[in-house]
Order: structure tokens, then C-alpha cells, then sequence
């Protein structure tokens, strides 16, 4: 845990850094301390590797794909072709050059992992691709609205997480966790949004909240994946509470009744996930034969 935080602390002071440095000579002095700081986490993950420090060798790959973007737009800053427009907005206006550099972050962060196997270092990958998906919103429709941008987030959310399951069925789950947990995480964040969008209909989100979190917990289990059963309940108890907020009086016992039920409910099917789930997974997980996993 300290080796993490220390490289989340790390890669914030390396831009806070960064964006200290005079902007002259085109961004010259800029891209010269990205690079350094890009080829010096990538030797540190090299070399760390080789010594058998697996999780530091890791991060330190994981940290090189961070400092990626830096290098890239001062380049790009340095022979002038980066946007310098002091009013243009990456999300609103779409620039080749910007979802350039997203994706080509992504692609780094994917040899990265070719290459340590630290499976850490797919979390900034797929998290690049979740920010370069949204820097593609524009392209579709100039100003693209908040629907669409959450269309965005449900649609590249579902297709991480299809990808995540496919892996997983392979037996590759450390790799698969990162595609499945940050898949949801897009998803879920697409239908919260739905929910409190103004002017909008809540039941866009609320309903879909509560089918796929019933779906993920009875799931959960048979594909021992504690990331389904997370997202699951939380799935299931907010879109529960809200239709018994929506329905009842929340400051009559009837309220609170429904509130023990439910805690109740949840707490049973842990007990049977936990005491059935292998059972379950016998019966009715089927994953391909080893040899097509290697």
C-alpha cells in the first residue's frame, strides 16, 4: 500500500513540477524535463524488474505511462501544431491531436503491461481509454450534450466489461479485474448520472441501476468476483431505498421495516452466495479448455 501511494503522491508532484516551468522557447524546457522524468521511470521499471522487485518495477512502468501525455503535448506544443487557442475545450471541440495523444497513452500503457506484466499498469491504460473516448464525443456532434456524453460512458463501460469477462473466462483474472472494475465504473457512473439529470426522467437510471445490480450479485458468486458483488449491492440498495423513499414516508415505521427487510435479504444471499457459490460455479461456469488460455 505504500509502494501505491507513494506513486500516486509521485506522479502528482512530477506534474505539479511540470507546470511550474516557464513556458519558453516553444515549450522547449518543458519537453526536455518530461522526457527525463518519462525515461527515468521507464529505466527505474527496467531495472527494478531485472532485480525482482516486481510491484515497485511495476509502478514505476505504470508511472512512466502517466508522464506519457506531458512529453507528448509539449512535442506537439514544441512544433506548433498542439491547440493554443485559450478558449478551445477538449470535450466540447474535437482535435485530432488530443484524442491523438489519449490514445496513443492507451496504447503505451498496453505495451507497458506486455511488457512488466504488472497488471496495475492496465488500470491507466483502460482509464486513458475512458478519457479519450469522451475527447471523441465531439467528433459525432460539435458541443456534444451531457446524454450523449453518458451514451459514451454506458457504451465504452459495456464494451470494457464484456472484454473483462471474455479475459476472465480465459483465467487471466488479474488482468480481467482492471477491464470488468473500471467497465462498471463507467457504467455506474453513466446511470447515476441519469438519475439526477435535471429535467430528465430518474427511472432511465434507477431501473437499469437495479436490474444490473441484481444481475451482478446473483453473478457474483459463480464467478468468484468480490468486484461484481460490490457494485451489485450498491446497485441494488440505492435503487431499492429510492423507490421506498419515492413510495413511503420515510419517517413512519413501514419505512424502516422495509429497510431491515432488505438489509435482511442482502445479508441471506451472502450467506447462500458464500455457501453455494462454488456449487454454483461447478454447475454452470463453463471456461474454455487451459490450452486455449496460453
Amino acid at each position: 500500500m505504500l509502494w501505491f501511494f507513494g506513486a500516486y503522491t509521485l506522479v502528482i508532484g512530477v506534474y505539479e513540477l511540470l507546470r511550474t516551468i516557464p513556458d519558453s522557447n516553444s515549450g522547449l524546457w518543458l519537453l526536455i524535463a518530461a522526457v527525463a522524468f518519462l525515461t527515468a521511470f521507464a529505466i527505474a521499471a527496467a531495472v527494478l524488474l531485472r532485480w525482482g522487485w516486481w510491484v515497485p518495477g511495476g509502478l514505476a512502468a505504470a508511472l512512466a505511462v502517466g508522464v506519457f501525455p506531458a512529453a507528448a503535448i509539449a512535442f506537439l506544443t514544441l512544433i506548433q501544431v498542439w491547440p493554443s487557442d485559450p478558449f478551445f475545450e477538449p470535450l466540447q471541440r474535437f482535435s485530432g491531436w488530443t484524442f491523438g495523444v489519449g490514445l496513443a497513452t492507451a496504447l503505451i500503457g498496453f505495451l507497458a503491461w506486455w511488457l512488466s506484466r504488472f497488471s496495475f499498469v492496465l488500470a491507466v491504460a483502460i482509464g486513458a481509454v475512458l478519457v479519450t473516448s469522451q475527447l471523441l464525443t465531439p467528433c459525432f456532434d460539435e458541443s456534444p450534450s451531457a446524454d450523449e456524453r453518458v451514451t459514451m460512458a454506458l457504451v465504452i463501460g459495456a464494451i470494457l466489461f464484456v472484454a473483462g469477462v471474455f479475459i476472465d473466462a480465459f483465467g487471466r483474472r488479474r488482468e480481467a479485474f482492471w477491464f470488468e472494475v473500471l467497465g462498471l465504473f463507467s457504467i455506474a457512473g453513466g446511470l447515476v448520472y441519469l438519475t439526477a439529470e435535471p429535467g430528465g426522467d430518474p427511472d432511465r437510471g434507477w431501473i437499469p441501476m437495479l436490474i444490473g445490480g441484481v444481475i451482478l450479485l446473483v453473478a457474483a458468486a459463480p464467478v468468484r468476483r468480490a468486484s461484481w458483488a460490490i457494485y451489485g449491492v450498491l446497485g441494488v440498495y440505492a435503487a431499492v431505498v429510492h423507490y421506498l423513499v419515492k413510495e413511503l414516508d420515510e419517517q413512519r415505521w413501514p419505512f424502516a421495516l422495509m429497510l431491515i427487510v432488505l438489509a435482511v435479504l442482502l445479508f441471506a444471499t451472502g450467506m447462500a452466495q458464500h455457501r453455494y457459490g462454488r456449487t454454483w460455479a461447478q454447475r454452470f461456469v463453463r471456461r474454455p479448455p487451459p490450452e486455449l488460455g496460453t
